[in-house]
Order: structure tokens, then sequence, then C-alpha cells
């Protein structure tokens, strides 16, 4: 199958010389004192930095990647088939995680107050620990508190540490350069249709007819949806979402430094929009309708806060941004006759299969919250308590795509109940943190993957879905830590 071949375009001649232009530059950027100045005050910042803060940016960068240690593969099947939710898993992000939280304490010795809120987190893990003693399977059980725990313990962590606005901003820089390179990752998988050889990274793409692969079925067969070095399209697609609203932060800060006349500001504004349009691109070849809307919800958001508060030039750059991604992909669907039968179909897909399969598995978490409203099936074992009441297809013993009812089926409604407390909690004191491009990213970006969430069990489920739902939750509760900041628009 031909892809990713472009006819010749007039225009191409203009697009090398600006890129020489470009490329000039940087050259000259390279030898601009003020850039040197700026680079030895990071370098400065960064030979300060903590074991704990050395640990946790290793762990930002590893976030996305799938190396990892399978414990007793044997009892991971039901039947042929492989279930990830039966799997007992050792990530390296694990590893470095603990590296962090015990550096930090042991070094730190932080002073936690007592807050409401680490009330509120320390009964959701109590609650958790007591699902555990009527579980059938207990070693899954284990499994879920340590999960838990990692989680919570993660939200902690970053309420307590993050003080300054160049954490913020180092921690979206290097979640901007993942999303852009995992989207460059995305993009060749699909032209190729098959692994690049990224195993040492997770990388893993069934080979084309195995049963749960993701795939768009159109007149010329099956076509496998790009997965980056993550288990599935979707979960690509919100960690691509991710990067990308780290990328309207950082293009809104690129700009105000740029508007001051800075050349290095300026060249550093036209390497964001560009690394926004590739990101945006990899969102389109998870061809992940969920995150289609997403993403133009994103920039229709963006838009109009800028235009809100009358910030023209950004609104104009971001509508270039978005025309140039939407042009680039119109490209792709015009220089191949595949991608546009791929998107049309995907589009305008009769075929409800997605929808219905979805309310299938949301009733039978429902049903298992009926049986057991107050402790749930007990953390770790859904999958398990599926088996137990349903003779179902080796596949379909799925959790329930909604985070809300996963929860409640597995540790129960008191669970749920402290954790929508926990999320609201967030949300409010998110409100006291500056106002800017960075609290309007985090808060917007919360809620896109709390409503991803409601069609999706990944956020509390797989590895990278967690850690992405609970870096942004860290996140939001750290931002009252700012207000000592001066409320500017670089924030």
């Amino acid at each position: 199958m031909s892809m990713f071949h472009p006819p010749a375009l007039p225009f191409i001649n203009n697009i090398s010389q600006k890129f020489m232009f470009h490329v000039k530059q940087f050259l000259n950027f390279l030898e601009n004192a003020a850039w040197r100045a700026g680079v030895k005050h990071l370098s400065a910042w960064l030979m300060k930095l903590r074991f704990h803060e050395v640990f946790f940016y290793l762990f930002l960068l590893l976030l996305p990647i799938q190396t990892r240690m399978l414990y007793n593969p044997a009892q991971s099947y039901i039947s042929w088939y492989f279930n990830y939710h039966l799997a007992i898993f050792v990530y390296l992000t694990d590893l470095i995680l603990i590296l962090c939280f015990l550096s930090w304490l042991v070094f730190e010795r932080p002073r936690i107050s007592l807050t409401s809120k680490l009330w509120l987190l320390l009964g959701l893990f109590l609650w958790v620990v007591v699902s555990v003693f009527h579980v059938k399977q207990i070693k899954l059980g284990i499994y879920g508190v340590f999960k838990w725990f990692e989680l919570l313990l993660l939200l902690i962590y970053l309420r307590e540490t993050f003080r300054e606005t160049i954490q913020f901003r180092l921690s979206a820089t290097i979640l901007f350069i993942l999303g852009v390179t995992q989207a460059i990752l995305a993009l060749w998988q699909f032209h190729v249709q098959h692994m690049l050889g990224l195993k040492f990274l997770g990388e893993y793409i069934p080979p084309l007819g195995t049963t749960g692969l993701a795939t768009i079925d159109t007149l010329g067969g099956k076509v496998i949806r790009a997965y980056g070095t993550f288990p599935h399209p979707n979960v690509l697609a919100s960690f691509l979402i991710f990067a990308l609203f780290m990328g309207f932060f950082l293009v809104s800060s690129a700009f105000a430094e740029a508007s001051a006349g800075r050349r290095e500001t300026k060249l550093r504004l036209f390497l964001v929009s560009c690394g926004t349009i590739l990101i945006t691109l990899g969102i389109f070849v998870t061809f992940s309708r969920l995150a289609w809307l997403a993403t133009a919800i994103g920039y229709l958001g963006f838009g109009i806060y800028w235009l809100w508060h009358k910030q023209w030039k950004k609104s104009l750059i971001l509508a270039i941004i978005g025309i140039v991604s939407c042009l680039s992909a119109g490209v792709l669907t015009k220089a191949d006759g595949t991608y546009f039968e791929l998107l049309k179909t995907r589009v305008l897909d009769q075929n409800q299969t997605s929808i219905t399969d979805r309310g299938f598995f949301n009733d039978l978490g429902l049903n298992l919250v009926a049986q057991h409203p107050w402790l749930g099936v007990g953390v770790g074992n859904y999958v398990p308590a599926l088996r137990d009441l349903y003779a179902l297809k080796a596949w379909q013993y799925q959790p329930a795509h909604n985070i809300f009812i996963f929860i409640a089926a597995e540790s129960g409604v008191g669970a749920l109940a402290i954790f929508v407390l926990i999320i609201i909690q967030i949300f409010r004191g998110a409100r006291h943190g500056p106002v800017g491009p960075l609290k309007f990213s985090l808060i917007f970006l919360g809620l896109i993957f709390l409503i991803l969430g409601q069609f999706d069990h990944y956020f509390v489920t797989i590895q990278q879905g967690r850690l992405m739902l609970f870096v942004v939750l860290g996140l939001l509760a750290a931002l009252p830590n700012l207000q000592h900041e001066i409320l500017n628009d670089k924030l």
C-alpha cells in the first residue's frame, strides 16, 4: 500500500528558501551573547537540582516508554488471549519514581501539613487497602494497592515540591519535546504499517490480523493505526494531547518574550510552532475520533481565551498553526487516495461497534457495582470477578470504559466518592494560582482528560495513562504555590 507520497508542489522552492533563512537565524542565534547567558543561567539552575528533582525529570523523559518486566506470564492469559489487566508489570518508570520518592523523603525530610486534601488522599488509600481483604487473587490486589500508592504519592510530591515557574516550564518543555518525538514515530509507523524495531522502548504493534489490533477497515483491507511506544493508539493520542496543550502554553510564553524583540526567542517561537504542527499531525494518524474532537476543542478554547484577553497576534499565530496542520493533513489525503478513504471511513463510519462495546463493558461494570457496592470486587480483581460471573469471549474480559464506573466496581462507591472529592478540591485550589496561560492550560487539560475518561479506562488501568492523569492532577494541585510569582503573561 502506497502512503506518504505527496506530489511535487510549486511552492517547494519558497519553503526551502525560508528554511535556509531560519537555519541562518539559528546559526546567528548560537553566537548571540544573550543566548549564552540564558544557557548559563539554566545550567546553573540545573546544577543546583537535588537528587529527587533529577529523578523526577528523568521520570518525565521515560513516561512514554513501556520498558518493563512481566512477572509470572502464565497468569496473564485467558485461553490463548493475553489480558493486560491480569498481568503484573514492573516498569522502568516505577523504579525511577521509587528513587525519586526515597531521595525526597530521606534527604529532604519534608514536613507535609495535614490538610483536608491530604486526609482525603489517605482516606482513598486506606479504602483501597481494605478492599484487598476480600479478593480472590491477592497478588493482583497487592499490585493494585502499590499502583494507587505510587499515584497518590506522585500527586503529593508534585504538590509539595513544585514552587517555581521554571519547574513548570521545564516539565512542559520535556513533555512537548517527547510529544514531537512520538508524533514523528507515529507518522513513520503509519507510513510503513509495522513496528520500527524499538522494542527496547516498549514499542509493540501486533501483526495484521491479530485480535485486538487497532485498525481501520477500508475497501482495500485493514490499516493499522499509529501506536508510538504506547500500548494502544488511544493512549498515544492522549499523550499527544498532553504535549499539544503544553505546546500552546510554550507558544504563549515564547510569543511574550519574542514580542520584546529578542531574536533568539523569535526562533524559539518558530520551532515551538512547527513542533505543535507535528503533534497535531501525530494526533491525526492515531485516528482516535475523541482525540480529534479534543484537539479541535483545544484550538478553539485557546483561540477564544486569547481573543477574550485581546491578544490578537497570539490568536493569529494559533490560527496559522491550525490552518497549516489542516492543510498538511489535507495534502496527505490528496497525495494518496488511501488517506482520503481512511479519513472518510473514520468520520462517516456507520459501524456502531465501538459504541455498543463501550456500553456493554460499562453495563458489566455497573452490574459489579450493584453486587458489591461498598468495597467493590477488590482492587486489581476486576477481570477475575468478571470471569467468575460471566462466560465471555477471551477478549471481552475488559474493564468498564469509564473511569468512575471502574473505580466504583473495583473499590466501591466510597472510594469513588473520595476520588471525586479529591478532584473537586484540586480544581478549586487551582483557582488560586496565578492568572495566565499556564493555569488555563492545566485546568483545560485536566477537564479534557476527565471527559476522555468517560469513554475509556486507561487513565486508571494502564501505566502511561494513569501516570499522565496524576501528573496533571499534581501540577494542578501545585498551582497555588505560585501565588508569590509575578502575575504576568509568562505564566
